[in-house]
């Protein structure tokens, strides 16, 4: 069985790592790098194994999901500095991708800490990428983007509301657009970065995979495992 797919959008995968810790990645990579460096979005540095601080700081919502954790290891080998969130049991895993700061999004004061947070960097704030995108999601995001100062910029995986505020530049990405509409940005990503990133271990296959079953039967499986929620693992299912 074999899947056609753009070649600006593939990379070769290290001997080491098997086809069922690689396949979390693909996806991950492409929508988080839409948001990440298209422009018109956040517009970051674009990824390099040996990173320069761009004296920059972003928050990525949903740092323990497969777009949310691939964007923090993007942004972080941007010489970007990144505020996330994810629940209590999950700080030290986004910590571990290199986040600065993680934040407990139940938290009653959520878009005040995460501004704090922010200003606690002394960076300049370079947006939001919101890779849950929930109306709940979208409320707090809306605010921190009105309170931080700096960009108004957010990119967003599902369509933001049409009543989203005026004065912030609020866009959905689209995974594929980096391999037609704006062929810089995965060929920057994709092809200058990826290959050795991955090779190096700079890139890591996270979340991990949680793999439910194997072949065709099993997508209604997955399909269903995915709506009930999982926490920092990616559904896969193997052929």
């Amino acid at each position: 069985m074999f899947t056609a797919c753009p070649e600006i959008l593939t990379s070769k995968i290290p001997e080491q790592v098997s086809y069922t810790d690689a396949v979390v990645l693909p996806l991950a990579i492409s929508t988080a790098s839409a948001g990440l460096y298209q422009k018109g979005y956040l517009e970051l540095p674009y990824p390099t194994s040996s990173p320069k601080s761009s004296g920059k700081v972003i928050l990525i919502w949903g740092g323990s999901s497969s777009v949310g954790s691939t964007a923090i290891q993007l942004a972080v080998a941007s010489g970007v500095q990144v505020i996330t969130t994810a629940s209590k049991h999950n700080h030290d895993y986004c910590s571990k991708l290199g986040a600065k700061a993680v934040i407990d999004y139940n938290s009653s004061s959520v878009a005040d800490d995460i501004v704090a947070a922010i200003k606690d960097t002394g960076a300049e704030f370079a947006g939001i990428y919101d890779s849950i995108s929930l109306p709940e999601t979208f409320k707090h995001c809306f605010e921190v983007l009105q309170k931080a100062g700096g960009s108004k910029n957010m990119a967003t995986v599902l369509p933001p509301p049409e009543d989203k505020p005026s004065d912030l530049n609020v866009q959905g990405v689209f995974a594929i657009t980096i391999a037609n509409q704006h062929k810089e940005v995965g060929d920057a990503v994709w092809q200058k970065f990826v290959p050795g990133a991955i090779q190096s271990g700079d890139l890591k296959c996270l979340p991990e995979p949680l793999v439910v079953g194997k072949g065709l039967d099993s997508v209604q499986k997955g399909l269903d495992k995915s709506k009930a929620g999982v926490s920092a693992k990616k559904v896969v299912i193997e052929l």
